[in-house]
């Protein structure tokens, strides 16, 4: 995999006092983008993915792909909270 060094997309949950984030990057010369979730969070948070997802030294987890020319920072988060709700980082979203 390699990735596009001009496009990556930080991505944010900060409701109900959270604080996560993740970064997308784009693959280069392809209509893909890999999000990447910080390996630096609580070692609870990491307990509950590492034998879920792959971590990538200097990436992170690599949670999820999207297949998009374009990946806007809505789109980016809304699908990151999905992730975070389904892995039970947290518990609602709103």
């Amino acid at each position: 995999m390699k990735f596009d060094p001009t496009q990556h997309l930080h991505l944010g949950y900060y409701e109900n006092g959270a604080d996560f984030e993740a970064i997308a990057y784009k693959i280069q010369n392809e209509n893909k983008w890999v999000v990447f979730f910080d390996m630096g969070h609580d070692a609870e948070i990491v307990k509950k993915i590492s034998g879920k997802y792959e971590p990538h030294e200097g990436y992170g987890y690599k949670i999820f792909t999207v297949d998009a020319e374009d990946l806007s920072y809505e789109a980016g988060s809304r699908l990151f909270a999905e992730w975070l709700k389904e892995n039970h980082i947290i518990e609602t979203l709103k």
